[in-house]
Order: C-alpha cells, then structure tokens, then sequence
C-alpha cells in the first residue's frame, strides 16, 4: 500500500460515512485504518463540522 496523504484518508472517511449509519468498524475496515487512527481523524472531523457524532441511545428515544 502506497502512502496516503490526510486528505486522502478524510476522503475514504467521508465516503464511507457517506448515506448516514456508519458505525466505527465499518469506518475503519473502508479507510484501512486502526482504531487509534480512526479515533484521530473523527476528532479533526468532528472539531471542524465535517462529521457529526451520534451516540447509540439517541435513536432509542
């Protein structure tokens, strides 16, 4: 695997996220990531209104 800039992973992020419903696992397995990187990126994401993070119980209410 060749090396991949950070704009090119926050770009297989988005896409994979892309439609809603993605859950880190999914995240990681589309961006070839590990959880430490994956935690990182969602971060920079969410921190600059790219991303929204969304817990498991506010689908319950």
């Amino acid at each position: 695997m060749k090396y991949r800039s950070r704009s090119d992973i926050v770009g297989l992020l988005l896409d994979a996220a892309n439609g809603g419903g993605a859950t880190k696992t999914k995240l990681m397995y589309k961006a070839y990531l590990s959880f430490n990187q994956l935690r990182e990126f969602l971060t920079l994401l969410v921190e600059n209104g790219l991303a929204v993070k969304k817990s498991k119980f506010e689908s319950l209410n």
